[in-house]
């Protein structure tokens, strides 16, 4: 009996045994959830076979010092390249950056966090430089923009708590590292802020045809529109019957829609434009045209009415 007993108890124990060298031996799926980053260096070691060196606080979150954590459900992992594509997405976001490590036997990554990623990372001039690299740093030169301004927007496109984004005012430069895709990012941010754009206190100079009467009529009228504290400047060009209007450039926008709406309305002919001329006798042309100036001086004053003088015909 107590033999029987002793063999079954064996029995058991080697079941036992068997079970935990099959789970032991069991990779771990892909679908995290929350999962500790330390789950993920041990799939990756199972399905792709490489390596991990790192700091054991690495792995740990600074702000509550609890394990990283990640979640991902791919879709399909039928080939290397999707695991690997994989891995390194979830050490993203882990906020972890794996640098290749070179002499070791099989695929090894040395990871650091972002803030020693930065310091190790290589400095590339231009973002065609990057071929496959997976993360690097890009030094941008700027031109026009001020490099503590455009640095605020890189760093909008930037991965968060890895991608860094330093400033050497002098020679106004700005150095960004970070994964490729938002080095790429960042080198457009960097590229537009470089193009100056159109600004409302720009100093321009516009052209106002005019297509009903004339156009020192329209500039007579244009002056009693001026709003208070506008400085824009108004000059005519008369054979071509054409404003020309200089100041800024939300100045010149406003006066732009006065112009429109006065001319919106079709032209009311009792108050067509007219010429007639007048032969003196007694008289020189001057004089009379004197004459008719003082005659009419509010409307030649506002330019609705203008007196001319020809000696030679007397008219």
């Amino acid at each position: 009996m107590r033999a029987w007993m002793a063999a079954t108890l064996i029995l058991c124990l080697a079941a036992l045994g068997l079970g935990t060298t099959q789970a032991q031996e069991t990779p771990p799926k892909a679908l995290f959830d929350n999962a500790p980053v330390a789950d993920v260096l041990l799939w990756a070691r199972k399905e792709l076979g490489v390596g991990f060196l790192y700091e054991s606080g690495d792995l740990l979150d600074p702000a509550t010092s609890q394990p990283r954590r990640v979640s991902a459900q791919p879709a399909a992992l039928d080939t290397r390249e999707a695991k690997q594509a994989l891995l390194f997405e979830l050490l993203r976001r882990a906020e972890l950056v794996p640098f290749e490590v070179g002499g070791m036997p099989g695929p090894t990554y040395q990871l650091h966090t972002g803030a020693e990623a930065a310091r190790h990372a290589p400095i590339l001039q231009h973002p065609e430089e990057l071929g496959t690299s997976l993360f690097a740093g890009l030094s941008i030169r700027l031109k026009r923009a001020a490099a503590a301004s455009v640095a605020a927007r890189v760093r909008e496109v930037l991965t968060p708590g890895i991608g860094r984004a330093e400033v050497f005012e002098e020679t106004q430069t700005l150095v960004v590292t970070d994964y490729a895709d938002r080095l790429h990012a960042a080198w457009s941010v960097a590229q537009a802020a470089e193009q100056p754009g159109e600004r409302a206190d720009d100093l321009v100079v516009r052209d106002l045809p005019v297509s009903q009467g004339s156009a020192q009529r329209h500039a007579a009228a244009l002056e009693r529109l001026r709003a208070e504290g506008e400085t824009w400047k108004v000059a005519v060009n008369e054979p071509s019957n054409v404003l020309l209007v200089n100041g800024r450039r939300d100045e010149l926008d406003r006066v732009a829609e006065r112009a429109r709406k006065l001319q919106s309305q079709p032209e009311n002919p009792a108050f067509a434009e007219t010429t007639h001329t007048l032969k003196t006798v007694y008289i020189t042309a001057g004089e009379a045209a004197q004459v008719l100036r003082d005659l009419f001086a509010v409307q030649v004053a506002s330019g609705s009415v203008q007196v001319a003088a020809f000696e030679r015909t007397r008219s």
